[in-house]
């Protein structure tokens, strides 16, 4: 019998892709600076972003072969909330492309509210109640606190 015909290919290829990812990712933040005077540069969180992805993609291939070699069952992909995830991105997408006219509360607030209420399928009070939290604890956060400017939309904030 031969256990290669058990092997996870589709998990495979997704762990090359991610490793080639975190690879590309790493190699870019290389020559960025990686600290400051101030602290992290902008190659800091790129670099360890890349590291891990890169680290986490190999232990997953790791994992899938050496289940085979074993003989242990791997687990297949389940497709099932793969809609939800896909809304998910497409919610990520339009939030981006309001960040400029709409601004970042109104962008985040509406991700929010659509992430919470379609893709998790919260009741829409609930769906309201983190979206308001969530802007609202963001914009305390990063303007009062980090004095970091967010892009403001044509109502000011």
């Amino acid at each position: 019998m031969n256990r290669w015909r058990n092997l996870n290919k589709s998990e495979l290829a997704a762990a090359a892709v991610m490793f080639a990812l975190g690879v590309s990712i790493m190699s870019q933040a290389w020559n960025w600076t990686y600290l400051t005077p101030d602290g992290p540069g902008p190659g800091f969180f790129p670099l360890w972003t890349g590291l891990a992805i890169t680290v986490l993609s190999a232990a997953l291939a790791f994992y899938h072969v050496y289940a085979v070699l074993n003989a242990e069952p791997v687990e297949s992909t389940s497709w099932d909330g793969g809609a939800r995830v896909l809304a998910g991105w497409a919610g990520l997408v339009v939030a981006i492309g309001l960040l400029k006219p709409a601004g970042f509360v109104v962008s985040f607030f509406l991700l929010t509210l659509f992430l919470v209420f379609v893709v998790f399928r919260r009741r829409f009070v609930t769906a309201l109640a983190v979206g308001a939290g969530s802007c609202a604890g963001f914009w305390l956060v990063f303007e009062k606190l980090l004095n970091v400017q967010l892009p403001l939309g044509p109502w000011g904030f």
